[in-house]
This record gives structure tokens, sequence and C-alpha cells, in this order.
């Protein structure tokens, strides 16, 4: 069975959820990369709305994994994932996709070993498709698709340090048809 968090899970370990040392690594990208809006704290999922973004949304995780609210943060990492998976879908530079992995291992690198592993418990309980889960999906495929341009994703990529002339949000992008593509791959629908 694939799970939607698989990358969440990969990128988590990868930042020493083992107890393993990080690695120091030089900082070569733009001051505007992987910006968000005013933190949001940690909210309940459904209050996320088509203006927030996933910095906004991984920002707002990491507050509730600080104040050990491991579900919360679950349930927003989901929200997420499903709104930089559409953010994917629009942004042309494909340079830039990796830009949620880039987000989680930036917020959530400082998160001690210990709290990583229940975060994953949470993730994982989250990801079995229980009540909260179905919650949220109600709420996400009833809900707007993101609005906001996704600066944050698409100065993560190549084009923004190239001067691409390329546009970098794709001008025939169906956004309903990239929200539902969004709800399949968070497994909220088939």
């Amino acid at each position: 069975m694939k799970i939607f968090l698989t990358p969440v899970l990969l990128t988590l370990l990868s930042i020493g959820a083992n107890g393993a040392e990080v690695a120091e690594v030089a900082d070569h990208s733009d001051k505007s990369n992987l910006t968000k809006n005013p933190p949001l704290g940690c909210v309940n999922a459904t209050s996320i709305t088509s203006i927030n973004t996933a910095a906004d949304i991984t920002a707002g995780a990491k507050v509730c994994a600080e104040q050990s609210k491991f579900s919360e943060a679950a349930e927003l990492i989901m929200v997420a994932i499903a709104f930089a998976y559409f953010d994917t879908q629009r942004v042309t530079d494909k340079s830039a996709h990796g830009a949620l992995s880039a987000l989680f291992e930036k917020e959530f690198s400082s998160i001690d070993p210990l709290n990583r592993k229940k975060l994953f418990t949470s993730i994982n309980a989250l990801d079995k498709g229980n009540e909260r889960k179905r919650e949220i999906c109600s709420y996400l495929e009833a809900s707007e698709p993101p609005t906001y341009i996704p600066n944050y994703m698409i100065s993560h990529g190549m084009g923004s340090y190239t001067n691409s002339s390329k546009e970098p949000i794709a001008e025939d992008f169906d956004a309903s048809k990239g929200w539902s593509r969004s709800m399949a791959f968070i497994k909220c629908s088939s």
C-alpha cells in the first residue's frame, strides 16, 4: 500500500531521525527562498485556506511538534503536502519541485530524535485513514484550491538564478483538475 507521507518520512530520516548527527551544509539559497507569510502557529488543519502556502503550513506543523502536539503536526503536514503537490503541477521550473523537501529539512531538522519518532508515529496513524483524516479530506475536497503565487517554490528553482524568461506558472493550468490530483496524491480520493 502506497502511503502519501513517504516523502516526509524519508526527508525526516535524512535529517537525523535516528539520532545521527546532522551534517552542516552551506546555504547558498536566495534569502527569499522558502519564505513564509506571518506564522500560522499550531492551527487546526481545517482552518487552512487557499491563501496559506505550503511554507506557511509547514511552519505551523513545526510549532505543533515543538508543543508536543504531534497529531496536529501530522495533520498540517498532510495539508502542506497537498498544497505543495498542487504547486508542483503549476510551477514550470521542474528544479523548483524539491521545495517541499527543503522546507521539511529547514523546519524539522532541529527537532530532537525522540520527538521526531513521536511525529512519525502520528504521521503513520493519520496515514492509515482514521476518522480525522476523513474529516480533513472532506474539508480539503470542498475547499478552493490554493490561490497564492507559489513564490516559496519558484524561488527555490534554478530559473530564479538564471533569469529564465519562461513563465513560472503554467498558463494553461486547470486548478480544479490539479486540486483533484492533489487529493488523489494524499489519498483523499481515488
